[in-house]
């Protein structure tokens, strides 16, 4: 049995790994997450700050919560980048289009780009069936059409087969 020390970072390596793919509920709750632990560890560190009034402390502070925050950042570039995976897309051309929208963020265009990008990843579908990247995450065949219609028509077929020829007539 695995210890619990070497699960968690088994997990850590897996979050902080650009393999693999992620789908769309999983890439939602770890950027809430992120975001919640980021407000969480931010307000922890300046209500210490707030108590103890020291300049070196504050000095600690603000170096920890850089660290904190560059922790943060390749953490969810690392989810984008699965997350891009999923859509069939490249890592190496999503960070180019990520630093390409950061950079026009200075003429204020970028903002909207980087949401545009961000929203694109929340509502996409991701490539059904394995890919280039991996299996689906969904284990969803390739080629087929996974609309409620067709699943729901699936189920009432599946339901007709298992009838007896009596009840059928």
């Amino acid at each position: 049995m695995e210890s619990e020390g070497n699960l968690i970072i088994r997990k850590l390596k897996d979050y902080y790994s650009y393999n693999k793919r992620l789908n769309r509920w999983p890439y939602f709750l770890r950027t809430v997450g992120i975001y919640v632990f980021l407000f969480t560890f931010a307000a922890i560190l300046g209500v210490i700050s707030e108590i103890v009034k020291n300049e070196s402390i504050d000095l600690l502070i603000s170096i920890i919560l850089v660290i904190g925050c560059i922790a943060a950042i390749l953490f969810m570039w690392m989810q984008d980048i699965k997350r891009y995976h999923d859509l069939n897309g490249s890592g190496w051309s999503y960070i180019l289009i990520r630093i390409t929208f950061n950079i026009l963020s200075i003429i204020l265009i970028g903002y909207f780009l980087n949401f545009i990008l961000t929203m694109h990843l929340f509502l996409s579908k991701g490539t059904a069936g394995p890919n280039r990247f991996g299996s689906d995450p969904l284990g969803r065949e390739a080629g087929r059409n996974y609309n409620a219609a067709s699943l729901n028509s699936e189920v009432v077929d599946a339901d007709y087969e298992n009838v007896d020829e009596n009840e059928k007539q």
